[in-house]
């Protein structure tokens, strides 16, 4: 029986470019890509729910180009740029309140990690806007990457996630399918995590950005569940 897998989104061609650029599109300067993506303490100012509507953006900057709309994309980059660089001013005109009345979330991944679940043993909902968009921690406690996409089985159940390894805002050139089941999910659903470190993860299958074709391919997929696949 064929395997019916759907993505979540629809996929669309990235141009050429810098990781944290579209064409001719810069998203973000990026010297000040890595320097967040590096510094963990840093990363920190940014709350899931900033991360996930920046990185939404940059999917719609992204679209946009590919359109022919260069001039839309760079005014969406601006607002982006504006939001990386004041994160407390994006979260207080979000939350309607002043900059002064905005707590920065100081929960580290290691505190988050503590109170983690599998996300097959979770006893709340959770939508899939909640997850896309939002960063997901290596064994090391370093941020090893951002669920890009939800693939779903022919039950109806997630079956992958879908990870871009970009850096904090960047455009990455691959991404890799992580069965859904060995994700965990924070108490606080601000970050998930899976039980390899960067390294091991760098080794998995990987397919282009924005290409789904191994949704049908059943080699692809049997190699990856077996790469996945517990080692005892």
């Amino acid at each position: 029986m064929n395997k019916v897998l759907l993505s979540t989104s629809t996929a669309f061609l990235i141009a050429a470019g810098s990781a944290s650029s579209f064409a001719n599109c810069e998203i973000i300067d990026a010297d000040l890509d890595k320097k967040i993506s590096e510094n963990q303490q840093l990363r920190a100012e940014y709350n899931a729910s900033l991360l996930r509507d920046a990185r939404s953006l940059r999917d719609a900057a992204g679209t946009l180009t590919a359109y022919g709309k260069e001039d839309a994309c760079a005014a969406v980059s601006e607002a982006i740029r504006e939001m990386v660089e004041n994160p407390k001013a994006a979260a207080a005109a979000k939350a309607g309140v002043t900059g002064e009345e905005v707590v920065v979330a100081t929960k580290s991944a290691d505190d988050r990690r503590a109170s983690a679940v599998s996300v097959s043993k979770m006893t709340s909902r959770i939508r899939a806007e909640e997850i896309i968009g939002t960063d997901v921690f290596g064994a090391k406690g370093d941020t090893v990457g951002e669920v890009a996409d939800i693939v779903f089985g022919a039950n109806g159940q997630p079956t992958y996630a879908v990870v871009s390894y970009g850096g904090f805002l960047g455009v990455a050139e691959d991404q890799a399918a992580i069965p859904f089941k060995l994700l965990k999910v924070s108490s606080d659903k601000e970050a998930f995590f899976v039980d390899m470190t960067e390294e091991e993860l760098e080794k998995a299958p990987r397919f282009e950005t924005g290409r789904y074709d191994w949704i049908e391919d059943e080699a692809w997929r049997t190699k990856n569940e077996q790469y996945f696949a517990p080692k005892n």
